[in-house]
């Protein structure tokens, strides 16, 4: 009963929360067999604030999808452990069509409640497992190669021939990106004769920009005079030190170079067209897969062209030769880093 209770009371909530709809452009009420999304509601089930880094960029994927097809959408967070059932649930129950869960923790719920409830399509952001669940679909861009392109830029570009990784928590979804990072540096490293190294450490959670710091001038103090940031929302602590401490930074996800000067370069992970390319998959009906990853196989950037742009000569064409070596399939950049 307690539980039933729970899941009415957060179900109140939810549709209290400030939603986006307005009518699609050009729906003139033919769909030719595709899902009807005038009236679909779909949301985000998330364990961090709307308001960091990781979310916002996120979020712009839903603002596309709500800009094209005038679908109603919520943002849900889920800020304890004890919400992410709860919240999943009431989505479910008033009548959401596609629930979006992000992160790894709300992800392995959405995949344990998704039979429950097989009518509803639960599509899992940021999330490299594989359910075997008709109504889960597991959707990640690919971390490896834009830290790998990052690694071989701040190889060619490091003074002290020592780099810094911070990352957020010890996870997976974290560590891929640290391990792209070395793999590029190892590539650059016996490509062009050099000896660069890699110094890194772990903030400890998602949002404490103070630790964020703390961990960035650790890094400082070991000689890393390029730092590369993965710590989400702690992350702008670490920029804020790097600025402080006159080092090179390397942002994350989106571009990230308005911050701060110091950000020279960033490491694009572009969710928001995956977010929005999976649903239009859903309203096409061509949404079978159980996992997909987005990449630069199917035109997903990794850098910024504004970053690139101010690259020298000689790291642009290296940038260019690994990007080439990616998209012909000569380049194994997996083969680096082990």
């Amino acid at each position: 009963m307690k539980k039933i209770l729970a899941i009415l009371l957060a179900a109140v909530m939810v549709l209290s929360i400030a939603g986006c709809s307005k009518e699609p452009a050009g729906n003139n009420g033919e769909n030719n067999g595709a899902a009807d999304d005038s009236d679909t509601l779909i949301c985000i089930v998330s364990e961090s604030s709307q308001g960091a880094p990781f979310s916002q960029q996120t979020w712009k994927g839903f603002e596309m999808i709500n800009s094209e097809y005038g679908t109603q959408i919520k943002f849900v967070e889920a800020l304890e452990a004890s919400e992410y059932e709860v919240q999943l649930r009431s989505m479910a129950e008033v009548g959401a069509k596609v629930i979006f869960s992000m992160f790894d923790a709300v992800n392995l719920v959405a995949a344990e409640i998704a039979p429950e409830y097989p009518d509803v399509q639960f599509i899992l952001i940021d999330c490299n497992q594989t359910f075997d669940i008709d109504n889960v679909t597991c959707i990640v861009v690919d971390s490896w190669e834009p830290s790998f392109v990052s690694g071989v830029v701040a190889a060619l570009t490091t003074e002290t021939g020592v780099l810094g990784w911070v990352g957020s928590i010890d996870i997976g979804v974290i560590t891929r990106f640290y391990d792209g990072f070395v793999a590029g540096v190892d590539y650059a490293n016996q490509t062009y004769g050099l000896n660069v190294t890699v110094e890194k450490t772990f903030v400890g959670n998602s949002e404490d920009t103070v630790k964020g710091a703390e961990a960035a001038k650790i890094l400082i103090s070991k000689g890393a005079d390029i730092i590369y940031q993965t710590a989400n929302e702690a992350g702008l602590g670490v920029i804020q030190a790097c600025s402080e401490e006159g080092v090179k930074c390397i942002g994350v996800d989106s571009w990230q170079g308005g911050i701060d000067p110091c950000v020279f370069w960033s490491a694009l992970v572009a969710i928001e067209q995956g977010v929005y390319n999976t649903y239009t998959s859903y309203l096409e009906g061509n949404l079978t897969e159980n996992s997909i990853t987005y990449s630069v196989a199917n035109g997903f950037p990794i850098y910024a062209d504004v970053d690139y742009d101010n690259l020298p000569d000689d790291v642009k064409t290296a940038v260019d030769a690994v990007m080439s070596g990616i998209a012909d399939g000569t380049l194994d950049i997996f083969a680096y880093g082990n």
